[in-house]
């Protein structure tokens, strides 16, 4: 698999076309204004403010439902927004999974923004929203689905708050392309793909995000088992995360590794990790507001 394959395909699809043009990203298209970004989960959110060129500025998160924390945050937020644009990453109430032989039809990443039907067949379910990144080296695809509903509550009480939503997205899946494409742009990564798939190891990728986990297992070009939860796990309490990884770190050969993405460095995670799997040799690929970073640039 080459870098420009899985950049092409690994697009952070945007589940709103208009006005915003997913082509673009976030950064770009407001590179000379102040924006929000939200991280929404289930009983919790944070934002941060994306400055001009990219800077990352101030910020805040607060417990509760999102209505009752956009309603108090209002008048903050609308002055930490030029125009009132906002990002949004949604961290529950969606499914990540892994799918087979769906649709690889030139023009289907944009096509199954207007008709998911036609793209995903017997998949598609009413009342859910879709974005997917086909493994260009497998039958294998990402399929991610949010609820349409939840979608629509969100644009509401931002308009309601007289903000406006620009992208909603996926934090979870945005930082799962995201890891991917960093692995895969990696100087020893065309090498390790051209050896003998007998001589291949196996990969665990695993992307916490706010309470939510994804982990994926790679075989070398393959992706073989996707788990992914969201409102998971609490600050402090791992034994949730570690009861999903267990039977897939059971399965990587003893030269695998487990690469790791969390919200920001030093995720207390990673220690947990290497504490509960000794033997597991696990890289950290978390950076400072690693979210919000991925969040601008997607």
């Amino acid at each position: 698999m080459k870098l420009k394959d899985i950049g092409a395909v690994l697009t952070f699809a945007t589940f709103r076309p208009e006005p915003d043009d997913r082509n673009a990203p976030w950064h770009r298209r407001f590179s000379k204004q102040k924006t929000l970004l939200l991280n929404i989960g289930k009983g919790r959110t944070s934002w941060k403010v994306m400055g001009k060129g990219r800077r990352l500025l101030d910020g805040g998160s607060q417990d509760g439902e999102f209505r009752e924390i956009a309603t108090s945050a209002a008048e903050e937020w609308r002055s930490l927004a030029d125009d009132g644009w906002c990002a949004i990453s949604v961290n529950h109430r969606y499914v990540i999974s892994l799918e087979t032989n769906v649709s690889r039809k030139p023009g289907a990443e944009d096509l199954i923004f207007s008709n998911p039907r036609a793209v995903l067949g017997a998949r598609y379910e009413r009342g859910r929203r879709y974005a997917f990144t086909n493994n260009p080296e497998s039958a294998s695809t990402i399929l991610l689905s949010v609820e349409e509903e939840q979608i629509k509550q969100i644009e509401q009480v931002l308009r309601e708050t007289g903000l406006k939503a620009g992208r909603i997205c996926c934090g979870t899946y945005a930082m799962l392309h995201a890891l991917l494409a960093e692995v895969y742009s990696e100087p020893d990564s065309e090498k390790k793909k051209e050896q003998p798939e007998a001589q291949q190891t196996n990969c665990l990728d695993v992307v916490c995000c706010e309470g939510s986990v994804c982990a994926m297992l790679e075989s070398g070009d393959a992706w073989t088992e996707l788990r992914s939860r969201s409102d998971l796990y609490k600050d402090g309490d791992f034994e949730p995360v570690f009861n999903i990884l267990q039977p897939l770190v059971s399965r990587i050969d003893d030269d695998g590794v487990i690469r790791f993405v969390g919200d920001g460095a030093g995720s207390p995670i990673v220690e947990a990790l290497r504490t509960r799997f000794p033997l597991a040799q696990i890289t950290d690929y978390s950076r400072e507001d690693q979210v919000w970073r991925v969040l601008a640039d997607s």
